[in-house]
């Protein structure tokens, strides 16, 4: 009934919300707004500026939240340099992949995975076990597969789903 296309589908509904949600939003996965950068002057943050930039910042150095909002940082995306979202250069944002097969669909991170945990262990959710999607996402998610097998079901009057409208 529920078939790959359907379900290639619902992944890219799937990751355009997920997007939406974590880095445009700034929300974590449970929905709250991702905490600001740290503001603990560092020489990090010089190390990682631009090298036409590296003359300019002061000798105690500067927090990752100002060089972000800055805009100093090697990679930088602009579009995110005054957002709390864990995004810097777009790789990570770019790197979730929505997956349909003939029997689920998922989002995956295929190369920058890895910094997800590393995240989490920053207090920056992506995903958990408990959470594994925003509400938002799921709710598409129930709604979608509802439509869709509302569709595929001959029309009667005992037929009734629960959660549907």
């Amino acid at each position: 009934m529920l078939d790959k296309n359907f379900f290639q589908s619902l992944a890219n509904k799937m990751r355009r919300d997920y997007e939406n949600h974590i880095f445009k939003k700034a929300l974590d996965v449970t929905g709250k707004k991702f905490k600001s950068y740290s503001r603990n002057k560092t020489k990090w943050a010089s190390i990682l500026a631009r090298k036409n930039q590296r003359p300019n910042i002061p000798k105690e150095g500067l927090s990752y939240g100002e060089a972000k909002k800055m805009g100093i940082l090697q990679r930088q995306d602009p579009a995110f340099k005054s957002s709390t979202a864990p995004v810097l250069s777009g790789d990570l944002k770019n790197d979730a992949k929505a997956v349909g097969t003939k029997t689920m669909a998922k989002i995956r991170f295929a190369v920058h995975g890895e910094k997800i945990n590393h995240l989490a262990s920053m207090g920056r959710v992506l995903t958990s076990q408990r959470n594994p999607l925003p509400k938002s996402t799921i709710k598409i998610i129930d709604r979608e597969v509802i439509k869709e097998i509302e569709r595929k079901l001959p029309k009667s009057e005992t037929r009734r789903f629960p959660f549907s409208k």
